[in-house]
């Protein structure tokens, strides 16, 4: 007999049993990090290049060595190569999260300040 209930997958941890991800978006960047690659807009050498960028500057600015800093090192990496690889207008997509309600931060867009 097959049960009818419904199973949910457990977060992933990392080898310490933590959770690897502190929050859902942080899994989510580096889902749309990995589509994108996976659809040919930037290659996977690109996005680490870009991402070691982030994560030097970081470092030489004296930023925190922590997971928190680390996604915010993913999402202004994320940025600047989807600012530089294609035609989204972030003007239009930050309109279009107001529109519909969603608070839409700049993340660390290269050129703009936190």
């Amino acid at each position: 007999m097959v049960s009818s209930q419904l199973v949910l997958p457990s977060p992933l941890v990392a080898a310490d049993d933590d959770p690897l991800f502190a929050e859902p978006w942080q899994a989510q960047a580096l889902a749309i990090a990995d589509s994108l690659v996976a659809n040919g807009v930037f290659s996977a050498s690109i996005w680490s290049e870009a991402l070691g960028r982030m994560l030097e500057q970081s470092q030489a600015q004296g930023e925190a060595d922590d997971q928190e800093n680390y996604y915010r090192c993913v999402l202004t990496a994320l940025e600047a190569l989807v600012a530089e690889r294609t035609s989204i207008d972030f003007g239009d997509l930050d309109e279009a999260c107001r529109t519909l309600g969603i608070e839409s931060a700049t993340h660390g867009r290269v050129g703009e300040s936190r």
